[in-house]
């Protein structure tokens, strides 16, 4: 058992600096917009809530990128929380 045990680390060890090696060279960029199913996440909410926030006008600021596409910066996520959740649209 302790030989299969030393081989599962081993395996993960090279796993683990395949994907350093490939995030080191081409690190992602991380955007600073979200999605709604993300800022919910990051806002610790329900889509659905987020969703009846953005309708009742109140939640954080929000941004309409064509007819249906919602977007949330991170600032406007982050200034609603220190607002204690209290900022409107």
């Amino acid at each position: 058992m302790q030989q299969i045990d030393e081989s599962w680390n081993k395996i993960a060890g090279h796993v683990a600096e395949i994907v350093t090696e490939r995030l080191r060279a081409d690190p992602p960029i991380l955007s600073p917009w979200f999605a709604p199913d993300d800022a919910a996440t990051y806002l610790g909410l329900s889509v659905r809530g987020l969703e009846d926030m953005r309708a009742k006008g109140t939640g954080p600021r929000f941004h309409k990128v064509g007819a249906r596409v919602v977007r949330y910066h991170r600032d406007d996520l982050d200034a609603w929380l220190r607002s204690d959740g209290e900022e409107h649209g």
